[in-house]
Order: structure tokens, then sequence, then C-alpha cells
């Protein structure tokens, strides 16, 4: 559905969903639907792929059950992938997520209202699809999914979202048109300030879900890495972890992946030669495609491109694993360099400090939980001919690793706090 038609439909939208709300509040006081009891309904931000999505699942079922709130089920956007999760249904709502047509849309909304009916309590996480960045109809879509459950008496939220500097029109709308009981929450200041400035509607200040995530306990692959890892702390080696990712170069013309690959073989192979000690885990946090490549492919490929004397310092983790296998790996590292920001919330989640490679203006305000000073990096700023940037900013991070580790764990509890109360408000 394009901008111009969304803009149409948003003023009658609310009185059509009130209205087939009312039939449905009719339909389950008559007996014919029955609510499921200690239920709730949840939305992930996209179909799974992404080990920051499945952190956000994964933390809130874990602390909805540890609230008694049994029988949960996900909404699925395919009929093929699942997370690794314990549930009672997934429910399949792939044409709901996938046709652009205004009836297919429809058609779809009523099925979506008629399962919604049979939960007590709806979730949907927020992340970085809800200012309209990615695209307009499908923050349109959440917030309608949204929109039915609360008419339909669920407790409802948008869990530990954010907002980028510029939101768009229909998504500061979308949001402000919510009725006043459901619960948006900014999952950092900047976004939470943001929200205040440019919509209509009350905005509670969070922390993101991830942080509520238990580490994998043990697994084989964690054993592997895990195995290496000590192997490396017993030589009195810093082990330095690596992210990196394709949507690094979204808005940046004219630069290839291979052009970030050789960047960051060159900036490894400088860190080698400044400290021997110094060894590196390529950490892949994203097992989707974007333009044919995904985490675990360019990381391979800045190994392969790297000295040899260079590359028998590298480990890349098996791949793909869970959330909370990276979890677990993540508290055994020094510090760690990171394009995705759900790394680093794993990292600090774990005292583990990190740097970043920023994009989308994420990173900031996951600083300012932590009352950390920033360590990032823009993108463009990796292919200024003659700099050495990233250098010098993995050399700071090595330098006041013990320092940011004592800063991040007298922070962290009151940061967990903050993400249980995406959920305190409104449970």
């Amino acid at each position: 559905m394009s901008d111009l038609l969304l803009t149409i439909f948003l003023p009658i939208s609310s009185l059509l969903i009130s209205t087939y709300a009312l039939l449905l509040w009719i339909i389950r006081i008559f007996g014919f639907v029955r609510r499921l009891p200690n239920s709730a309904i949840i939305l992930p931000p996209a179909a799974p792929g992404s080990l920051g999505d499945e952190a956000m699942v994964c933390a809130s079922i874990d602390y909805l059950r540890k609230q008694g709130i049994e029988n949960i089920s996900l909404i699925e956007h395919t009929n093929k992938q699942t997370y690794p999760v314990d549930i009672i249904e997934n429910i399949r709502l792939r044409n709901f997520f996938m046709y652009q047509s205004w009836y297919k849309f429809i058609a779809s909304f009523i099925y979506v209202g008629w399962k919604v009916n049979q939960y007590e309590r709806f979730y949907a996480l927020g992340a970085d699809v809800m200012d309209g960045y990615y695209s307009n109809y499908y923050t349109f879509k959440t917030v309608k999914m949204a929109e039915i459950a609360s008419f339909l008496g669920c407790s409802t939220g948008i869990l530990g979202f954010s907002c980028n500097r510029q939101p768009t029109n229909i998504s500061k709308q979308l949001l402000s048109a919510l009725p006043s009981s459901v619960g948006l929450n900014a999952r950092d200041k900047i976004s939470y300030q943001r929200l205040i400035d440019s919509i209509y509607h009350p905005v509670n200040l969070v922390a993101d879900l991830a942080f509520l995530l238990k580490p994998a306990e043990q697994s084989e692959k964690l054993a592997r890495v895990l195995e290496w890892v000590n192997t490396q702390k017993s030589q009195n080696k810093i082990v330095l972890g690596i992210n990196i990712h394709i949507l690094l170069l979204k808005k940046l013309e004219g630069i290839t992946a291979n052009d970030l690959v050789q960047v960051l073989a060159e900036t490894i192979t400088k860190l080698h030669q400044d400290n021997q000690q110094l060894n590196f885990i390529f950490l892949p946090h994203d097992r989707r495609k974007f333009s044919g490549f995904n985490d675990n492919f360019l990381s391979k490929k800045v190994i392969e491109s790297l000295p040899s004397e260079v590359a028998s310092s590298c480990f890349k983790i098996p791949f793909p694993c869970l959330a909370r296998e990276i979890k677990a790996i993540v508290k055994h590292i020094d510090c760690v360099l990171t394009g995705r920001m759900h790394l680093g919330i794993a990292c600090l989640g774990q005292g583990t400090p990190i740097a970043c490679i920023t994009y989308q203006g994420k990173f900031a305000g996951l600083y300012q939980h932590f009352n950390l000073e920033p360590l990032f990096i823009e993108p463009k700023k990796l292919f200024v001919p003659n700099q050495n940037e990233l250098v010098e900013l993995v050399h700071k991070l090595i330098a006041q690793r013990q320092s940011l580790h004592e800063q991040i764990i007298s922070k962290l509890d009151e940061v967990k706090e903050l993400s249980q109360a995406n959920f305190t408000s409104i449970i």
C-alpha cells in the first residue's frame, strides 16, 4: 500500500477497527470464543534471522513465564521459519505481512483480530520498525494490531523501540492516534525525547528487552568457542571480538562489500602489528542475506584477506548459533568492535566493553544507559584515505577496557530494571 493510500485510509481505519472489535467482543461475551488464561501473544519485529530479534523474543518469553504467564503464542511472518522458543502456537500470518493490496490486508486483518481475541495480552516488539524508516506500511500494520488488541480489552504494549532523527509523518500520526491504554516504550533516552517531542501519546522510558536474555549454560558450539578463548587467555592474549555487516554501506555510494572487507583486513593487520598480544574472534550476528551478503560470509572474507601470520590469530565462531550462545561467549571476551547494536547489548549485559561502527543513529542512546563516553565511528569514516580512526578507536577501547568494564557493571542492575519496565505497567 502506498503512502498516499495510507494517508487516505488512516482517518477511517480506527472506526472500522473499533466496529470490528465490538463484533468480536460480542462473540466472546456470548461464549463463542474463550480467552486462554494467563496468556499472551507476541509480535516479533521481523521473520527469524537476526539474533537481535531472537534475543528480544526469547527474553520476553523468559520474563513472562517468570510472571506466571504460561500460554504464549508467537505471530510468524513466514510459513517456514520459526524462533527457537517453546510456545503453544505459531500463528502464521505470511499473507498479512507479504501482500501489499488493501483488500488482502483487510482479509488477513480479520483473521488477526479473531486470534488476538483469544488472548489476554498483546505485545509488539517495536525494535527499529516503528518510526517508518523501513516501511510506513509495516508500522501501520503493527499499530493497527495493537489498536484492535486494546479495543478488545487486552493489556497492550509496543515494547522497547527506538526512533530515528526523522520519524515519518505517517508513523507520528499512527502512534499519536493509539488509545492511551496502549503502552509505548522507548528503549533509550534519545528515542524517548524524540517521541515526546513529535507525538501526542504518553511514552515510557525503558531499556532494550534483550538485556533480560539468559545466556546459554552449555552447548557443543559454546564449548568449542570457549576452548579457543581459554587457550588464548592462558597465553595472556587479549581477545577482541569483531562484527561487521553489509548494511553499514547502505547510504555510501560507490562503496562495495569488497571495500569493507579490505578496510577491516587492513585494520586488523595494523592492530596486530601494534600489539602482538591481540587475538581476534569473529562474531556473526545475523544470518539473513542483504545484497547477497550476511555477517558470516563477510567474516570469512576478512579472514581470507589477512596475511597468514595474522589469520592464525583469528577464530570465527560456528554459525548459525543461538542468541543465548552469543551472550554466553561474549562474557569471556575482553572487548568487542561491533556493527550490530544487539551484539553490543549482549556484551554490555555481560560487562564486556564495546566500540561500535554506528548506523541509523542507533548506539548513542545505548551508551547513555551506562553513562559511558560514546566509542563509535560512522561508516563513512572507515573509507577516508590515509586515516586510522578505526585503529585509534580500538586502541582506546583496549586501553580503557578495565575501567569501562567496572562502569558497565555498576549500572547493569539499573539497566535491567529499565528493561523489565517494558512489562511492569501493562502486564
